[in-house]
């Protein structure tokens, strides 16, 4: 039995970093669905760690072109499932009222301490944690196309 594939949309929220959001909206972009169109923002949007780059090149996933962006670059009327990042779904009034919200408990590795080593390897860990995340959100897709 053959799917319809219709368009998605899918935000990637949080608060004020661009840590795990970013990776997020990479790794779905380089995984997503043919028709889903793939956004992410914080409410206080800020500069994007070069760590976050390095970790998600390991997995051979380009960020480029990649930028923090403000709520108000993002089409929230045709948003179909928010990915929030501990509650920042919670401190979002523009989010639309048809919208799934979906919360994914990572802790934020740009908020570690240590050395330049143990700073890469907390890096490494959202990585990964995100990437699973976003492998499982669009596994069921995958394992039904024909």
């Amino acid at each position: 039995m053959r799917r319809t594939i219709r368009e998605r949309n899918v935000l990637f929220l949080c608060e004020d970093n661009a840590c795990l959001r970013e990776m997020a909206e990479a790794a779905a972009k380089h995984l997503g669905p043919p028709k889903t169109r793939i956004f992410s923002t914080g409410l206080r949007p800020s500069k994007i760690p070069p760590q976050v780059y390095k970790v998600m090149e390991e997995l051979g996933i380009s960020m480029s072109g990649q930028c923090s962006k403000g709520l108000t670059e993002i089409p929230m009327d045709e948003i179909d499932l928010v990915v929030s990042f501990g509650d920042a779904d919670k401190q979002c009034r523009a989010l639309p009222p048809k919208a799934k919200i979906e919360r994914w408990s990572i802790p934020n590795p740009s908020r570690a301490d240590g050395g330049s080593a143990a700073l890469l390897s907390t890096f490494r860990t959202g990585r990964d944690a995100v990437d699973r995340r976003v492998f499982a959100l669009f596994l069921d897709h995958w394992r039904n196309v024909a």
